[in-house]
């Protein structure tokens, strides 16, 4: 899972020129020029702005400095939620919704630099390598403007909104990271002599996610301190009791052999929390959080595998794990009840990457165990491999996989995943992995829902200097999750990771794997009847009938209803045991399902994808 609430770096923009076009493209740009303050705007060092922002029901303060060597920062402060960034050329940190500070992604990095040479002019004196070009006219709040790209030799996306007339600036469409958002720039105002938006509106696809910042206050070529940009010191929201540097190892439920569930007490109450490293933060059920009595703030997006969910956020949260207690959390709460159905397991509590973040987290899985230690502490044992991490946007880490023999790509790095590998079409399309290849149809995702996707079997995957054969596959489509990613590649799941005893060092960036020759040398699970039935009310509702599946061949629809496998009844109990995983049996092996009039058909299962 992963979950994005963002606050967006709310600077002006202004954007640079090619000679393409130029009969008409460098008037054009003279006239923005012009607009804008002509020398007054190219001579700009720095800009420090303060204003009150409106976000998801939220309301705020925010704060932001920026210089046209590369620097920035902003701060954002709504109360529940309080982040900040800062770059330099050096590099940058950021805080998260709890406070604990991190490195800045190399892609976070990027995006600012981008911002930087737009907002000082740079760009257009044809550096930071930027590249412009005219663009078709568009319509946007009931006028015609004249389109201006940008682009810096990557996959993103800048387009300036300009008045044919003045050159005036009506807002900037941006696209990073395959999300589109519309920065619409109003209340323009004289300030020694740069004319500077006061108003800003960020317009998304989901009103969740728009936002409102109006600037109080502006300040131009001022000196900003260099402490602005110095990383704070981490807040540590990990506390031993009694003197402990570890939990020592603490037995969890291997539910199904695709998720870890950790006993765990939240606020002081007794529970299970799932494990879940692709959760950008720890999420609380609605109906949990009601029963913890948490106060629930805002109306946010959250993005999952599935697509767009609504959350809100609570502070003042405590999770205990053993002797290791996590304090005062800033989480997400959304209703998870239909992804605990999905599951077939209760699921109050998704413990993120805050557990993650100042610890070593050990993951045994071979003996069903998961122990969380001091970094100075811990000694790695000797057969692990270590593999790098990568930062990636929001927090969440990155590993290199290899397809097939293919050069490695990274991949989300996510225990909360149950599946073994899901690829996004930003890598899969263009290496034409599915050309010529035996493909299906299955249902994939968590938060945001479930969705038709297309699933087949790789050859090979390589990991850790490991060979895994024949690994199914989900390849994502380009909808509105985080599958639509282009800075990560795929998700990588339980199914793989769960073949190693697995150890994170986040504060070295480090991933260390003990491969466990018996799971290595089990096969992938692999659906084979073609049936995709999810559970309700003690029977399975078929929700999808694969297309040259065996159930398809016989004649199954969506609506049929299973009530018992193999004479046995489905009950709720059935979810996580041997009854449940019938559609995973070998070839050629028959199955009696039972329809909920009495009616008895034989599914003979074998492989189709």
């Amino acid at each position: 899972m992963r979950f994005l609430i963002a606050v967006l770096m709310s600077l002006p923009l202004v954007l640079g020129s090619t000679e393409s076009r130029a009969d008409a493209l460098q008037p054009l740009l003279a006239r923005h020029l012009a607009w804008r303050g002509g020398d007054a705007f190219t001579r700009l060092e720095s800009i420090h702005a303060r204003g009150k922002s409106v976000e998801g029901g939220l309301n705020g303060l925010v704060e932001s400095w920026s210089h046209r060597d590369g620097r920035a920062r902003e701060d954002a402060d709504y109360g529940v939620l309080r982040q900040s960034m800062s770059i330099t050329p050096a590099g940058g940190w950021k805080l998260n919704a709890s406070g604990q500070v991190e490195d800045a992604s190399a892609t976070d990095a990027r995006d600012v630099r981008h911002q930087v040479a737009l907002d000082f002019g740079t760009a257009l004196q044809g550096r930071a390598g930027a590249t412009l070009a005219l663009r078709p006219d568009a319509r946007r709040d009931g006028r015609t403007w004249k389109v201006v790209r940008v682009t810096f030799g990557d996959e993103d996306l800048y387009d300036l909104f300009l008045n044919e007339a003045d050159g005036a600036l009506h807002g900037l469409s941006i696209r990073e990271n395959n999300v589109t958002r519309f920065v619409r720039m109003g209340d323009w105002r004289q300030v020694q002599g740069v004319r500077m938006p006061f108003l800003e509106e960020v317009l998304t696809d989901n009103p969740d996610s728009d936002s409102r910042l109006v600037v109080e206050a502006l300040e131009l070529n001022v000196p900003i301190p260099p402490a602005v940009f110095e990383r704070p010191l981490d807040v540590r929201k990990v506390r031993f009791s009694n003197g402990h540097h570890s939990t020592g190892f603490i037995p969890f439920e291997f539910f199904n052999e695709n998720r870890v569930y950790i006993p765990a007490q939240v606020n002081g109450q007794a529970t299970q929390v799932l494990l879940d490293s692709g959760a950008e933060m720890t999420v609380v059920d609605t109906a949990y959080a009601r029963e913890l009595g948490l106060e629930t703030q805002g109306q946010l997006a959250a993005v999952g595998s599935g697509g767009q969910a609504q959350a809100q956020l609570a502070g003042g949260v405590d999770i205990t794990l053993g002797n290791l207690t996590l304090t005062g959390l800033t989480v997400a709460v959304i209703d998870l009840s239909e992804v605990a159905r999905l599951i077939g397991h209760p699921l109050p509590v998704v413990l993120g990457k805050e557990a993650f973040n100042q610890l070593v987290v050990d993951v045994d899985f071979p003996n069903r165990r998961v122990a969380f230690h001091e970094a100075s502490r811990f000694k790695a044992p000797p057969r692990a491999v270590r593999l790098p991490l990568v930062e990636s946007a929001g927090g969440q880490r990155a590993v290199q996989l290899s397809i097939e023999g293919r050069p490695p790509i990274p991949v989300l790095f996510d225990v909360g995943n149950g599946g073994a590998l899901s690829l996004f079409p930003a890598y899969w399309q263009q290496a034409g992995l599915l050309t010529g290849r035996r493909s299906s149809k299955t249902l994939s995702g968590a938060v945001g829902g479930l969705r038709e996707r297309d699933v087949a079997t790789l050859k090979d995957i390589q990991l850790a200097g490991i060979t895994l054969k024949n690994v199914p596959t989900v390849f994502d489509d380009a909808g509105k999750s985080v599958s639509g990613s282009d800075r990560l590649l795929g998700n990588l799941g339980l199914a793989v990771l769960g073949r190693f005893r697995m150890i994170t060092d986040y504060a070295a960036d480090t991933l260390m794997l003990v491969p466990d020759a018996r799971a290595l040398r089990q096969p992938f699970l692999k659906d084979r009847s073609g049936l995709i039935a999810l559970p309700s009310e003690g029977r399975l509702v078929v929700k999808l009938v694969a297309p040259e599946g065996p159930a398809a061949a016989a004649g199954w629809k969506v609506g049929d209803e299973i009530i018992a496998i193999d004479g046995q009844s489905i009950g709720p109990d059935s979810a996580g045991t041997e009854l449940s995983r019938w559609r995973y049996r070998a070839t050629g092996k028959t199955v009696v399902l039972t329809l909920k009039d009495g009616s008895k058909r034989r599914l003979t299962l074998r492989d189709y994808y």
